[in-house]
């Protein structure tokens, strides 16, 4: 059963909740930014358009209980500075984690926090066993935020993703929840 779309979740410094289209111009701001990796699937978002598009995709996995997205809002500002995503491989006992920050909000610990939260609503509401994340191995900083969330490196997979005709090395990672009970 699909969690409701009106839930939240907050952590120290943000309120996670549904993507809205009022956000849309600030997404669009974080996937056209120079800075944004132009080798993840969202960097190929740019308009605005696309990105309403892209929003709506993510509320209906949502309501189909297929996946969660939540856009993290500063509770100090309402600034959007990135989101979260659960998306549920197989029965659903395992599901994948994704996550980004705005960068402009980059080296300020946000990814770590927000995804932490939604490890927590994996494990606490979504009966996940297994969460598995994979982040492109040049991207020292996600794998970074994979081990200070304790992951367990799983090893690399040079076949990865593919964006067009590239294909995009990663380096695995997963958690189970006799793990995470260990240190939660």
């Amino acid at each position: 059963m699909p969690i409701p779309t009106e839930l939240t979740l907050e952590t120290r410094r943000c309120i996670l909740r549904q993507p809205r289209v009022a956000d849309a111009s600030r997404l669009l701001s974080a996937f056209t930014s120079k800075e944004f990796p132009e080798d993840v699937p969202l960097a190929r978002i740019d308009s605005l358009e696309q990105v309403r598009d892209w929003i709506e995709g993510s509320r209906e996995r949502w309501t189909s209980g297929a996946g969660y997205t939540f856009t993290a809002i500063r509770k100090s500002d309402q600034l959007v500075v990135g989101q979260v995503t659960l998306v549920k491989i197989g029965g659903g006992e395992t599901w994948s984690l994704a996550f980004w920050t705005h960068p402009d909000c980059w080296g300020e610990g946000f990814a770590t926090e927000i995804a932490r939260a939604a490890i927590y609503l994996a494990f606490d509401q979504l009966s996940a066993v297994r969460i598995w994340a994979a982040a492109a191995t040049w991207n020292a900083a996600s794998l970074r935020v994979l081990r200070k969330l304790r992951m367990n490196y799983l090893g690399d997979n040079q076949d990865g993703y593919r964006l067009g005709e590239d294909v995009i090395p990663t380096s695995e990672y997963s958690l189970e929840l006799s793990d995470w009970k260990q240190f939660k």
